[in-house]
């Protein structure tokens, strides 16, 4: 960053450190499930928290990665330049995680009603088996 090394840059180590806050309660997130099953119990709503926290963490190191890179982060990377390919790859990556294994709103319906014990969304489908909904297809 203007001819300094990015590690000087105060912004760039507090976004270092609150990334490093981050992956600490990743971290002990994934034991808390890694114990449950462990114990042969069914893991908790953890692993739709762990899931909706790692997918925003890649996209925003992804993103901060590239706007680091300035203009040369909008180009594509030439496959010889790994460290721009690597936030590319995160940065178009990142969608399809947090799409994969349900969307970021299912996993937080799923928190607000098992963890916050919030009530279920009003669905006219409820409690019908999904071949008997009816659709414009029937």
């Amino acid at each position: 960053l203007n001819g300094e090394l990015a590690i000087k840059d105060g912004y760039v180590r507090d976004k270092l450190a609150d990334w490093y806050c981050q992956s600490s309660g990743l971290k002990y997130t994934k034991y808390r499930n890694i114990s449950a099953l462990s114990r042969g119990e069914t893991p908790g709503p953890e692993a739709s928290i762990t899931k909706i926290v790692s997918g925003n963490k890649l996209q925003e190191i992804a993103n901060f990665g590239m706007d680091m890179m300035d203009a040369a982060g909008i180009l594509r990377p030439d496959a010889s330049e790994a460290e721009q390919t690597m936030y590319h790859a995160g940065f178009f990556g990142a969608a399809g995680i947090r799409i994969a294994g349900g969307t970021d709103e299912i996993l937080r319906n799923i928190i607000s009603e098992r963890v916050l014990g919030l009530p279920q969304d009003m669905r006219a489908d409820k409690g019908i088996p999904f071949n008997e909904i009816p659709s414009s297809n029937k």
